[in-house]
């Protein structure tokens, strides 16, 4: 079965883990993905190729539209693909959907992974474009229902015609580690005692990293021993770095930039942080909770990625920093969820990769 993977950024974040946590599960059977980058370089190719992957690279749709065009429309011509799994953000793009179509592929999967587009010209064109994917799909996945509902509609979630596809993780490999505990303090210059808060994302604006600086500002009053972990990169970032030296924060703050091991980093920290804005289902989320770690979330996240309630805080992002910030001690005081206790709920609630994975091959057989 040939497989052509679209939608991955130079950028790994939550749409690129769900892909790569598939096909290194799968390739370990033997599946390889082919995958189709408008972008110079794109997220873990050197271990795409590791893995068997092979990586096409064609225009940038915004700059040369017909030369996008042409080269997509070759490759699938030559490559002759079964299924072609397009992972969408919003229906800001739904070119290689109607291409694919074109080219007679069997199997057209349009994925949802968010439940909001940013920014007034992705969501005139997520407008335009939704309702003209029914013609160019006949699968339509989705990480959850949220996502379901904003890109597809309510009509068509409730018809059916949705399918979840679980942000499935390797969970053994985000489990608590003392030893990794240690060395990321000792590597970060953390004392064993600090009160580490921690957050995976990218710097935009749906991650809403404003937020983060105003309830680490209320935190650091408290505890001016605390630490802020910011793991990730993206176009805010030193908007976010100036805010915080103007708040007197930023000698606190570490940024870590993008990690390939960010198991290790989630050891290390006492509470992890996420007021998104909107949300799909978010890996991230998920990784944390397989750590055991407390959160204190927002309430835009979808209540399928909240498995451990006991330590799992949702707040109103209409709540003050400061209410925000008693969260963060109240959660820091619950403590950690067991290693095997944390690994048992994520694969009840069927976020395990190692049974997912068999899920997706037999999707994209039928």
């Amino acid at each position: 079965m040939k497989i052509l993977q679209v939608g991955l950024g130079n950028n790994p974040g939550g749409m690129e883990a769900f892909v790569m946590n598939y096909f290194r599960e799968l390739a370990r059977q033997g599946v390889s993905f082919d995958f189709v980058s408008m972008y110079g370089t794109i997220a873990y190719e050197k271990e795409i190729l590791e893995l068997g992957g092979r990586v096409f690279y064609v225009p940038n749709i915004k700059k040369d539209y017909f030369g996008y065009i042409k080269a997509f429309r070759k490759l699938l011509s030559r490559e002759k693909y079964d299924v072609v799994h397009v992972n969408m953000l919003s229906a800001a793009n739904i070119v290689p959907l109607r291409l694919a179509k074109q080219a007679g592929v069997r199997k057209v999967i349009a994925h949802s992974h968010n439940a909001s587009a940013p920014g007034i010209v992705r969501k005139l064109m997520d407008g335009v474009n939704r309702p003209r994917m029914k013609h160019y799909v006949n699968e339509k996945f989705a990480c959850s229902e949220k996502a379901g509902r904003w890109l597809f509609g309510d009509k068509a979630f409730e018809r059916g015609e949705v399918t979840l596809v679980a942000n499935a993780i390797e969970t053994d490999k985000y489990g608590f580690s003392e030893s990794n505990r240690r060395k990321i303090r000792e590597k970060l210059g953390i004392s064993w005692d600090a009160l580490v808060v921690g957050h995976v994302g990218r710097f935009q604006v749906q991650k809403n990293h404003e937020a983060i600086l105003r309830i680490f500002h209320e935190i650091q009053r408290k505890e001016p021993a605390a630490r802020l972990c910011l793991i990730g990169d993206g176009e805010l970032k030193e908007q976010i770095q100036e805010q915080a030296k103007k708040a007197g924060v930023l000698d606190k703050i570490i940024f870590t930039g993008v990690c390939q091991d960010v198991e290790r980093y989630l050891s290390a920290m006492d509470v992890f942080l996420f007021p998104s804005l909107f949300e799909g289902l978010p890996f991230t989320l998920l990784e944390a909770q397989a750590n055991g770690l407390p959160c204190v979330i927002s309430d835009r996240i979808t209540g399928e990625a909240v498995l451990s309630r006991e330590n799992v805080t949702m707040i109103s992002l209409a709540e003050s920093p400061e209410k925000w910030a008693e969260a963060v001690f109240k959660m820091k005081e619950a403590g950690r969820i067991e290693r095997e206790e944390a690994a048992r709920r994520l694969a009840e609630a069927g976020f395990d990769i190692h049974k997912e994975g068999q899920k997706l091959m037999l999707l994209y057989g039928r």
